[in-house]
């Protein structure tokens, strides 16, 4: 009788102990998956700031700009060249 008493105590500490573990299991899982989540979040906002951060269009804009303003002064001056050359 002594010995059953003996088995039913260490079966409800192993319980006790099994039910701990699969507790820490299941916080680790959520642990994980909120890291896993946040870290999306920052690949996502990364990937967008290093959009707005990419030259490529202001450059475009100011090349633009730049032609505009050459090809100006150039058809400003071409007058005066025709005339030294006639």
């Amino acid at each position: 009788m002594e010995e059953l008493k003996l088995q039913v105590s260490e079966l409800q500490k192993v319980k006790e102990k099994y039910v701990t573990l699969e507790q820490r299991y299941n916080l680790s899982k959520i642990n994980f998956a909120e890291k896993v989540r946040e870290i999306k979040g920052l690949e996502q906002k990364v990937k967008s700031l290093e959009k707005d951060i990419t030259f490529d269009k202001p450059l475009v804009d100011i090349k633009k700009i730049l032609w505009t303003n050459i090809t100006q002064s150039i058809n400003d001056v071409l007058p005066s060249i025709k005339i030294i050359f006639e």
